[in-house]
Order: structure tokens, then sequence, then C-alpha cells
């Protein structure tokens, strides 16, 4: 159970994140289409540029012709700037009342009714509408009318009641029925009469489904695909899904820039949320750009809706920047301290370096007086290597010298040996000899005392001494 309730909060937390990343994505999106929308802009005005020559090159005789051409520029001019469009509209009404066809009457007055309502001017919008000029139009012009009528007073019941309950959303749903039952099933028309006609009692699911399948008609020009991107985002805006919601809201923004839409509440819808969210920064970009689109579309409603938005996001954005400016003033107060702080340590260290210079300078010398006395001292070790080479030779040759004297001592003390042995042998015979003397001399003695030297002869012979 634990395991299934962390993957639920793993996957929701995926999404959520999911979600802000695509966000983020379309957002940087808008922020390059935004830098580039002089681009596009240049681009309508070289194609209103054609439009212009072509209508030029018509014959006043062609007035069908030059109607059209005149309808050709309104459209041109109608999501672009108004005054120019109120130009060719008047343009077109003048020619279609000389030329008395019904259709194209009814084309001008739509044209007619379609710039009153962009510009806010919603009472002479249904001056128009109530003139009974489109009764005699085609079936798929009168649908187009009258879904345009259902979005006038859905657009007058949303300005005046919050809920869409009043007499003008009674009058849109008249018209969005009407439409219903004159437009060819399944067109345009007859999707929006349906939304028109049953929205309001339609849940969010099915709202969305249906401007879902509008946006994935192939026939809708971007301006329309452009709005129905923002209806979107306010279905999905009030059932919470913020991201969703500004999603649509963002590529709303993107295609009305791609497509020179500057009738527009996209951007400044989107200035307004991220305001809310925080983001400051693209809050005043977006509500600026809108304010530059509106003044040149000269739309006062959507000036004076800008404006409301406009103050509030200028005023946060001067309360950010003077916070800005402020932590600026801090870290900057920082900045030069800890400048000072590593200067102060660079003009130490610097001295430190030059007495570290010095010192290796002075080391350096002794390392090369200790090098050349090092020299010296090799050269008196070779030297007195090489004496001690000498006197080791000198050693060994009185070494050898020695031992001779050791052997000759050795001999000697052999000879002394035998040499003592000889004289006391010697001392011996000698003392045997006195002995014997002494003997004789006192046999001699008795003898001659005796008066018998004759004896003496008979005793000793010659030569009869004798050791």
């Amino acid at each position: 159970m634990i395991r299934v309730l962390y993957l639920i909060i793993l996957a929701t937390v995926s999404c959520i994140v999911s979600s802000a990343q695509a966000l983020d994505d379309k957002l940087r999106e808008l922020d390059h289409v935004i830098e580039r929308r002089d681009t596009y802009y240049m681009k309508h005005e070289h194609e209103i540029d054609s439009l212009t020559r072509i209508e030029r090159a018509i014959h006043t005789g062609d007035m069908a012709g030059k109607f059209k051409a005149y309808h050709d520029l309104f459209n041109a001019y109608k999501s672009y700037q108004s005054d120019s469009a109120r130009i060719y509209v008047n343009k077109e009404l003048a020619l279609a009342e000389l030329i008395g066809n019904p259709e194209i009457t009814a084309t001008a007055k739509y044209d007619n009714i379609f710039a009153y309502m962009s510009k806010g001017d919603f009472t002479n919008a249904v001056k128009v509408l109530n003139s009974n000029t489109f009764a005699n139009a085609s079936d798929s012009l009168k649908a187009e009318t009258y879904v345009l009528a259902a979005r006038l007073y859905s657009d007058l019941s949303n300005f005046t009641s919050e809920k869409y309950e009043d007499d003008y959303a009674k009058m849109s749903r008249i018209y969005a029925d009407s439409a219903y039952n004159i437009a060819t099933p399944g067109s345009f028309a007859s999707q929006l009469a349906t939304y028109f006609l049953h929205g309001y009692r339609q849940n969010r699911e099915e709202r969305i489904a249906v401007f879902s399948e509008i946006v994935g008609r192939r026939n809708i020009t971007p301006s329309l695909k452009a709005m129905i991107y923002s209806m979107l985002g306010d279905l999905y805006l009030s059932d919470n899904q913020t991201e969703k919601g500004l999603m649509y809201k963002a590529e709303s923004a993107i295609l009305d820039i791609t497509s020179a839409t500057r009738e527009t509440t996209s951007k400044h819808f989107l200035a307004y949320e991220l305001f809310g969210r925080g983001d400051i920064g693209r809050a005043a970009k977006y509500v600026h750009v809108a304010l530059e689109d509106a003044e040149s579309y000269n739309a006062p409603q959507r000036k004076a809706e800008i404006g409301r938005a406009l103050s509030l996001i200028e005023a946060s954005r001067y309360t950010s920047i003077k916070d800005e400016r402020d932590n600026l003033w801090i870290i900057l107060t920082i900045t030069v301290a800890f400048v000072i702080v590593i200067v102060i340590l660079f003009f130490n260290i610097r001295h430190k370096n030059h007495l570290l210079k010095k010192s290796s300078e002075i080391i350096s010398r002794q390392n090369e007086e200790i090098k050349q006395r090092n020299k010296e001292i090799s050269s008196h070790n070779i030297e007195i290597k090489k004496k001690n080479d000498e006197i080791s030779k000198q050693n060994s040759e009185i070494s050898e010298v020695n031992l001779q004297l050791r052997n000759l001592n050795t001999r000697l003390r052999e000879s002394i040996k035998i040499k003592d042995k000889y004289l006391g042998y010697v001392f011996y015979l000698i003392s045997e000899y006195i002995k014997r003397i002494e003997s004789l001399y006192k046999i001699v003695n008795l003898k001659l005392t005796a008066k018998q030297p004759y004896d003496l002869s008979r005793m000793f012979p010659l030569s009869h001494i004798r050791v």
C-alpha cells in the first residue's frame, strides 16, 4: 500500500514538474517570437502593400472588383490597425450602396459590425446588427453574421453581468440558435453557434472538447485559432489547471504575433497572471508589448484594460527595481570593501614577495657559495682520497714490512732461544770444567802436600782433562 502511494506521489510530482517545464519552454518560445515581432509585422505590411497595389490597379468601373479589394484590405487591417480598417469599411459601405447587391451590402455590414466590436463600440455594433440588412444575404453569410452577433451579445453579457443569465445572454442564445439552424452541419459557424447556444449549460470538459475540435479544423485562420486557444486557456484556468491554461494563452499570444494580430487579450492576460506568480520581468515585457499593440491598433477598451494591469505591474516592478537597487548598493559596498581588502592583501603579498625575492637572491648567492665550497671540498676530498690511497698503499707496504719484521722477530726469538740454550750448555760445560779443575787443584794440592808428585803423572796423563 505504501509503495502504491509512493508511486502515485512520484507520478504526481513528475507531472507537475513536466507541466512547469513545458510552460517554461512555451514562454521562452513566446519571448523569442516577441523579439522577432517586427519581422512578422513587416511581412504583414508587405502583404498590405501588395493588396493596395492590386486595389489601385482595378479600374473604377469594376465596382465588384473594387469591393473585393476593399474587403481584402479590411481583412488585412481588421486585427492590425483599426483606423485603417475603418477607412476600408467605409469604402465598402459606400460602394455596396452604389452596387445594390444584397450579398455585398450584407458583407459590408458584417465588416462594419466587426470593426465596431474590435474598437469596443458595442452600441454602434448593435445598431448595425438591428438594421435588417441581412435578410436577403446567403445562408452562409447570415450564419457567420449571427455567430458574430452571438459573440457580440456574449461579450456585452460578460461586461455587465457575472452570470450568463441576463438579457444580453438571452439575445446571444437567440442569435446562436438562428445561426445553428441555417449553418451547414459541421461547419465552423455551426460549431461556434453550438457553443454560444449550449456552452453555458455544458461542463468544462464538453466545452474544451468543442474548442479542441474547432482548432483542429484545416480552414481556420491563425487569428481565429489564437482566439480559440485563448478561450481554451480561460477554461483550463477556471478548472485550476494553471500551467495548461497559461500554455494555451502563450500559444494564443504566439499566433497573434505571427499572424500580425494586434487586437488581442492574451499578452496582457499572461502578463497579469505571471505578475501574480512573481515573474515580474516577463509580466512587464508582455504588458508593454500588449500596450504597444493596443496603441498601434487604437483600441480604447484594450488600452484601458492594459492600463490597469500596467499600473499594478509597474508599481511592483518599481518596488522590485528599488529592492534590486538597494541590494545592488549592498553588493557594491561589499564588493568595494572586498576589493579594498584584496588591494591591501595584494600590496602586502607584493611586499612579502619582494622580501622573499631578496631572501631568494641571498639564498641563491649562498647556494652558489656553498656550491663553490662544495666544489673546493670535492677537490680537497679528491686530494685527500689520493693521499688516503697513498697512505693506504704505504700502510700496505708498512704492513708487509711489519710482517717481515714479525717473521724476523720470530726467527730472532728462535735464534735467541737457541743461543740461550747454547750459552746455558757452554756455561754448564764451563761450570763442569771449573768443577773438575777445582777437583784437580784439590788433588794436586793434596799430592803436593803429601809430596807425591809422581802419582800425579800417573793420575793425569797429558790431555786427560776432558769434560
